[in-house]
């Protein structure tokens, strides 16, 4: 059995954490598959957005006890499973079934957008190993939420629910547990027929955005990428599609 799944579909491609048993663990070897799979999918001329879930009832438990020890490379390794989600240049989404606990809150606040459901949990639990985070999740987590939120979850160890997580605005929306990846893949319907390098483009300006650029740096980089588009042929021809639109009326 394969402790991670891999497919293209609907110009989407999707890992699977797969190993219920053991509530889809991060061992090292499965971080290195994630991290492999996760270049497939950014390679693939075809993939427009890439999926991230978990089978059983937990989306991801963390990274295996045994592994964590003071030393920076075997650290790194386990990094590298989330991180390659983190570091994406593809649109991501955490299809959430279950808790994300410890590096599998990683994985979820590394990804782009996030679908839970009730039964979803957003557990740091970094404290409860007397661990102080790793893997960057304050960084990740200062991006998605306000100060009140990201203290409260690292500095008091509070954990959030699917529900609670969308009123806090780190989930985009709570789903049905047995829709939960038809509600992701319907989620990335509007961007399929995009062409792929107007998505990696906007990704990465839209990440630039949120560093500490003022407006006009912003404005700069924006400008010289909407140019760009421009003289792209879907552009030009959705354009021009528009205005014969407009014209007809």
């Amino acid at each position: 059995m394969s402790l991670v799944l891999f497919e293209v579909r609907d110009n989407v491609a999707l890992i699977t954490m797969n190993n219920p048993d053991k509530r889809n663990m991060l061992t090292i070897d499965v971080c290195k598959q994630v991290a492999d799979y996760v270049a497939q999918a950014e390679e693939h001329p075809e993939v427009k957005a890439l999926i991230v879930t978990g089978v059983g009832r937990a989306f991801c438990a963390g990274g295996q006890l045994t592994d964590l020890t003071p030393n920076q490379e075997i650290l790194e390794t386990i990094y590298s499973g989330f991180l390659s989600i983190a570091n994406c240049s593809l649109p991501t989404i955490a299809a959430i079934n279950g808790p994300a606990v410890g590096a599998g809150f990683n994985m979820a606040v590394g990804c782009d957008v996030r679908i839970v459901t009730e039964q979803a949990r957003f557990e740091p639990r970094f404290f409860g190993l007397g661990l102080h985070p790793g893997g960057g999740n304050t960084w990740m987590l200062r991006q998605l939420a306000n100060w009140n939120t990201a203290a409260g979850m690292l500095l008091f160890s509070q954990s959030l629910s699917g529900p609670e997580a969308v009123e806090k605005g780190l989930a985009w929306k709570c789903v049905e547990g047995d829709r939960l990846l038809e509600e992701a893949f319907a989620f990335t319907a509007n961007i399929r027929d995009l062409p792929k390098e107007l998505l990696l483009r906007t990704k990465q300006t839209l990440r630039q955005a949120g560093g500490t650029n003022s407006h006009k740096e912003i404005l700069d980089i924006e400008t010289t990428e909407q140019i760009w588009s421009i003289n792209q042929p879907y552009a030009r021809d959705s354009i021009a599609a528009m205005i014969d639109k407009i014209s007809s009326k």
